[in-house]
């Protein structure tokens, strides 16, 4: 592990951006919904559990597949080369592609979780960040319902609130009490003009996606409601999701492993 650059950052921003403009002519052909959705979950599981068995040593630490920014392209890939064999399944069987794809996910993610199992010493240690992450996500349903704010008491948008939060618990957790450090330019600078107190982080975040969340969906109110905007507008928030929600799993797993 290692503190990211500059030039990182550009580098992912820009496969990012490719990224997105492939997805987003994929998604043309598939549409994206809840199902799609629920469909590729487990491959969230798969991409992080690649990330931290290359922090365990177990498997080569190589940016092509195992690390950023490769083992994102590896995850959708694997995640598309699914959803077409499940699509010929569904053409020759009739038995819909959401099944194959579902399965195949989890059987990667169980054999993963089965080799990251042998580096783990204190698991436990995984529910202090997901029950903080969790309580806090409540009280942000508990405000909004208080004071109407309809739109953060989507499930969805909740769900993004979890994500992200869990990534900021998890870095506090870390951070504060496994001697930890941060990877990131932008958060490191953050933390450390709290006085190397990464506690921070949680009201950065809640403060950051509920303005981002805000203008996703100002925007898409506004919008004729095509099925191009539409395409748009889940894969925008579910974007969102990922970016919280694939870091977060890491950093509260981190913690748990030998290194």
């Amino acid at each position: 592990m290692g503190v990211y650059s500059v030039q990182d950052y550009v580098v992912y921003i820009f496969i990012l951006l490719v990224l997105l403009v492939i997805l987003r002519k994929v998604f043309e052909k598939i549409r994206l919904d809840a199902k799609l959705i629920v469909t590729v979950s487990p491959f969230i599981f798969v991409g992080t559990f690649i990330r931290l068995l290359a922090d365990t040593g177990a498997v080569e630490f190589n940016q092509l597949w195992s690390v950023t920014p490769g083992v994102y392209i590896v995850t959708v890939s694997l995640a598309f080369a699914a959803i077409l064999i499940g699509m010929l399944i569904q053409k020759k069987a009739g038995i819909d592609y959401s099944y194959f794809t579902f399965a195949a996910g989890l059987a990667l993610t169980l054999y993963l979780s089965y080799r990251l199992a042998q580096y783990m010493e204190d698991p436990v240690r995984i529910l202090y960040p997901l029950g903080l992450a969790l309580l806090l996500t409540l009280a942000i349903y508990a405000f909004s319902t208080a004071y109407k704010l309809d739109i953060y008491r989507r499930k969805e948008n909740l769900a993004i609130f979890f994500a992200h939060l869990l990534d900021a618990s998890s870095t506090f957790i870390a951070f504060n009490y496994y001697n930890f450090y941060e990877e990131h330019l932008l958060p490191s600078y953050i933390i450390s003009l709290a006085g190397n107190n990464a506690l921070i982080m949680i009201p950065i975040k809640v403060a950051l996606i509920a303005v981002t969340l805000y203008f996703v969906e100002k925007w898409y109110a506004g919008e004729e409601k095509t099925e191009k905007n539409r395409t748009l507008y889940v894969m925008i928030k579910f974007l969102i999701f990922i970016i919280g929600i694939g870091p977060g799993l890491r950093n509260s797993v981190l913690p748990t492993v030998v290194r």
